[in-house]
């Protein structure tokens, strides 16, 4: 008589943007994990919902995961391949006097009211990776969401939708933990996987359930009061994300045509072009997308963030600022509509070699997200816990300038998984303890975290954000020496500076006996 089947551990995954559902895959995909445990999304909105962005771009570190998934074909239908990077310069269009006295680099345009640019490198075939035949690619990030939910549905994967995690306490009852959501409903899990993104709500119970409550122990007098209140905002400030100095407003696009009528207009839009243009004061960007589309994004430096709303109706999605600009649907991320619109405005006329400029984007888009920059990797203890672990956003906070936080959450994902496969939970006492698998996961994690936020941070604030006439003169002439040779035709690869990135390959597999893992 053949044996039952183990009984399966339930992973509750909290999100279900990238990370949660690409983790799900992972373990469904897998002939040994499949096994041993059922992934379960908890996600806090309704299926129908229009946050999480608008695109994201995918370098072989993050595709070579997602092809190892057999989702090569699926993903390569729905992105786009980016051909070229074209970098250039936006000039001002109506300089005073006394910025052109105090900055002679910077020509003025045919008039006042006309912008003006000029190309200064370009990229050819950027990431390409000959292990992976591509490119890096672009895909919106609803479509790539909705591909991987898909997929764990298909392999019997379970999503619940507008469920809010309220707490997680850890039960003796040899099944992990038992978590509460939002309407009093109890779930049992052996594993906590919070996928929430960067004001993550798993965070901050793992922080809280590490911090000593002194006052509760003793009286309730002043001095106990406060310590707790020092308590309190060490927790804060333990938990919370740090501002970056700035915020990026980006959104979809449908295809614009126009005349090139203005200095430095008129190039021709290739299949696949990617455009960088460095502002005063800012960084432009457009992407590529399928069927004509782009992804366009704005980043410039911005004093304060926006006043955060209660982390109750946080967790709800209350207050979110959906309304309408330029006949799209407009996220506001905390900010005023006045003052977005304000904002924009003044990005109307900057030049873009294409559309001719930035205002012809805005006036084109289908919906356009504003949000704050926030940028920090947290260390272990902060992201994880007793049955608690953190993957993507919800562990570090990245500036865009890195291009890689939805790679880096793929890459979680399957540093996780993998790590789940080499360190079982213990089997010493009748308690579910998965603190060997955590720790390898963290020890993997946390160094390339690190390196990966402070470069993108310092990107940003060299290339964005500093605006002196002699930085601009120095990151345009660095960018002038770039070398913008063909890697696809190379017969030996180029050295790349960000091949610590690029040429990593995660995988999900058992180690070989003398302890050797490519995971």
């Amino acid at each position: 008589m053949a044996e039952p089947p183990p009984k399966k551990t339930t992973i509750a995954i909290i999100g279900g943007g990238i990370a949660g559902p690409f983790f799900a895959l992972t373990i469904l995909s897998h002939p040994l994990l499949s096994r041993l445990y059922k992934p379960v999304i908890y996600e806090r909105l309704p299926e129908e919902n229009e946050a999480g962005g608008a695109a994201v771009a995918l370098t072989s570190n993050a595709l070579f995961p997602l092809y190892e998934l057999g989702l090569k074909d699926a993903l390569n239908a729905i992105s786009c391949e980016t051909q070229r990077i074209l970098i250039s310069r936006s000039f001002p269009p109506s300089p005073s006097p006394q910025s052109q006295e105090q900055d002679r680099s910077v020509p003025v345009g045919g008039s006042e009211t006309r912008s003006a640019g000029k190309q200064l490198n370009q990229i050819l075939h950027p990431n390409w990776h000959s292990d992976l035949s591509t490119c890096l690619r672009v895909v919106e990030r609803a479509a790539l969401q909705s591909l991987l939910l898909d997929r764990v549905r298909e392999l019997g994967g379970e999503v619940v939708w507008e469920r809010s995690l309220c707490s997680v306490e850890r039960v003796d009852d040899g099944e992990g933990v038992k978590m509460l959501f939002q309407g009093g409903i109890e779930e049992r899990a052996g594993l906590v996987v919070g996928a929430d993104g960067g004001w993550s709500f798993v965070r901050k119970l793992i922080v809280a359930s590490k911090t000593t409550p002194t006052s509760l122990s003793k009286g309730k007098g002043k001095v106990e009061g406060k310590e707790e209140e020092r308590e309190m905002e060490a927790q804060r400030k333990s938990w919370s994300p740090a501002f970056a100095g700035a915020d990026a407003i980006y959104g979809i696009s449908r295809r614009v045509e126009r005349s090139g009528d203005r200095e430095g207009e008129g190039e021709e839009q290739r299949e696949g072009d990617t455009h960088w243009v460095f502002l005063n004061g800012g960084m432009g960007s457009t992407w590529a997308l399928r069927e004509g589309k782009v992804f366009w994004t704005l980043t410039f430096f911005t004093k304060t963030p926006p006043e955060r709303k209660s982390a109750t109706a946080t967790r709800r999605g209350d207050g979110e600022g959906k309304s309408n600009l330029y006949g799209a649907s407009v996220s506001l991320g905390g900010y005023s509509l006045e003052e977005t619109q304000k904002v924009l405005e003044k990005y109307e006329n900057a030049w873009h070699p294409t559309a001719g400029t930035f205002g012809n984007l805005l006036q084109n888009s289908e919906r356009i997200v504003r949000t704050p920059l926030y940028s920090r990797a947290w260390e272990a203890e902060e992201i994880a816990g007793e049955n608690m672990v953190l993957i993507g956003d919800a562990s570090r906070l990245m500036l865009p300038t890195s291009g890689q936080g939805a790679c880096f959450a793929i890459e979680d994902a399957t540093v996780l998984a993998n790590a789940l496969l080499n360190n079982p939970p213990s089997s010493q006492t009748s308690e579910l303890d998965f603190s060997a698998a955590i720790s390898a996961y963290t020890s993997a994690r946390i160094p390339r975290s690190k390196s990966m936020t402070k470069q993108s941070y310092w990107t940003g604030v060299v290339m964005s954000w500093v605006d002196t006439w002699w930085l601009r003169w120095f990151v345009d002439l660095s960018t002038t020496w770039l070398p913008s040779g063909d890697p696809k035709l190379s017969k030996e690869k180029p050295k790349d500076p960000m091949g610590w990135v690029y040429d990593q390959r995660y995988k999900v597999e058992l180690r070989e006996e003398d302890g050797s893992s490519d995971g």
